[in-house]
């Protein structure tokens, strides 16, 4: 983006030559988020200096693929329930109860508040995970977006006219009542966003119930084994919550399970709507992107959705696979492949998360490399993936009480709510693998105004 490096590069080095004028901006707009409640456990949440940027046609494509990803892993959902080969791709120690699973969850869709995580370079997007369990960040996003919209130094670059106000939110609100109506509850139902109290920061849930509550919506933060079920309902202190917004990864609901009776109960009869369902986390499972990747599955899925994958979901196999196709389509050992290519690999824990247990292969020692495929090959709980190169953009950091521009990786990750993309999330570190919990750092992402787009590159200028 020719003009857009000049007004980028124009204001990176007006940061660099002004340190007391950005530390002093930055410590007012800390205070701001402080207020509004931006917090990772007791500190403010890592943000950056400058926003990252991306031309309307790539929003577009994020867009589209998006949604359409998201319904082929609805789909593979679906046929977990109809079909045993595919239920053949999941792991036999799989932690929720199948009772859970199978449970009817009153309204349509298995999946609702997802988020997939992409890298996209400016040309290439391949999508390289889908979080369909429980996907954090969205009060935080929204907040994130609205502030730096609101900064002066910004706004010659962003296009308002292609991004709504408070999207994200506007999207979890839509489709939570769609759920509900789907479910035959109150028209304003009570919702009660389920985590446990001693569980990390709220900060995010927070943002989300003011948000609810802003629209005439009741919304308070429960704890689960705070719930009693009686006369056909979910109560809480006396009052009765017809609407859960599940807020913590499933398998922490395996904790406590005396005290979780109750709720557990009440969602298995009904007594109240909760999204994302247990069968959501079905999505989440790593072990679908090997499913999706096989050639030998795509008698399951049209034209045009093999033609997604294989343009945007890279090569991924389970470690209980022992002779497999290679990404170049030439039957190989597993094991031997994995050992020899190692620099183009990443392997990882099916049902990990916060970029636990993820190895990349080329900046990981071959020695440790190799003791972790000798532990795990033939497990179906760990998976190897196709190395997709990490883009780095250039941003201005404090270091020191002076402004500096260093390198960080980033990553991006649509929010699709009920089938519907609703904005988008980055993250930026200087690790290789990024992650709030390890680290990492927000960032909001713009819609560039058309005049300054002639590139569609997602990063400032190097």
């Amino acid at each position: 983006m020719r003009e857009l490096e000049k007004s980028y590069r124009d204001l990176m080095n007006w940061m660099v030559k002004h340190p007391n004028d950005v530390l002093a901006a930055r410590q007012e707009f800390q205070f701001k988020l402080l207020k509004k409640r931006f917090l990772y456990g007791d500190s403010a949440m890592q943000t950056t200096l400058m926003p990252a940027f991306l031309k309307r046609e790539s929003l577009e494509k994020i867009r589209y693929t998006s949604e359409r990803l998201d319904a082929i892993i609805e789909k593979v959902i679906r046929l977990y329930f109809e079909d045993s080969y595919v239920r053949s791709y999941y792991p036999i120690h799989f932690e929720i109860p199948k009772s859970w699973l199978h449970s009817e969850t009153g309204y349509q869709r298995a999946s609702v508040i997802n988020r997939h995580d992409v890298l996209f370079d400016g040309k290439n997007l391949k999508y390289i995970e889908f979080n369909t369990d429980n996907p954090g960040g969205k009060g935080w996003t929204d907040l994130l977006i609205m502030m730096f919209r609101e900064h002066p130094l910004y706004r010659d670059l962003i296009d308002f006219s292609a991004q709504e106000d408070h999207a994200i939110l506007q999207g979890i609100h839509d489709a939570l009542l769609q759920c509900n109506q789907e479910f035959g509850g109150s028209s304003k139902p009570r919702l009660a966003l389920v985590s446990f109290r001693e569980l990390g920061s709220h900060g995010d849930e927070e943002i989300v119930r003011d948000f609810f509550i802003e629209r005439g919506i009741e919304a308070n933060l429960i704890d689960p084994r705070d719930l009693e079920l009686r006369n056909g309902g979910l109560y809480s202190n006396g009052v009765r919550f017809d609407l859960l917004l599940r807020s913590i990864k499933a398998r922490f609901f395996l904790n406590y399970p005396r005290e979780m009776v109750d709720f557990h109960q009440g969602v298995m009869s009904k007594a109240a709507c909760m999204v994302n369902s247990w069968r959501a986390l079905l999505g989440a499972e790593k072990s679908v992107i090997s499913f999706l990747t096989n050639p030998i599955n795509h008698h399951y899925f049209t034209a045009e959705e093999v033609k997604l994958i294989k343009d945007h979901v890279p090569w991924t196999r389970m470690f209980d696979e022992t002779v497999v196709l290679s990404p170049a389509g030439e039957e190989v050992n597993l094991k031997s492949y994995l050992l020899k290519h190692r620099e183009e690999l990443v392997v990882k824990p099916s049902a990990g998360a916060g970029g636990e247990g993820v190895l990349v292969g080329r900046t990981t020692d071959p020695v440790k490399w190799k003791d972790t495929i000798d532990e795990h090959i033939g497990s179906p709980t760990w998976v190897a993936q196709e190395f997709v190169e990490i883009p780095q953009i250039r941003l201005p950091v404090i270091q020191k009480n002076k402004v500096v521009i260093e390198n960080r990786y980033l990553n991006l990750s649509p929010y699709v709510f009920g089938g519907r993309y609703v904005g988008i999330l980055g993250r930026v570190s200087s690790n290789d693998v990024i992650n709030i919990s390890a680290g990492g750092g927000l960032i909001p992402v713009f819609p560039v105004k058309e005049e300054l787009s002639e590139s569609s590159a997602p990063v400032s200028p190097t």
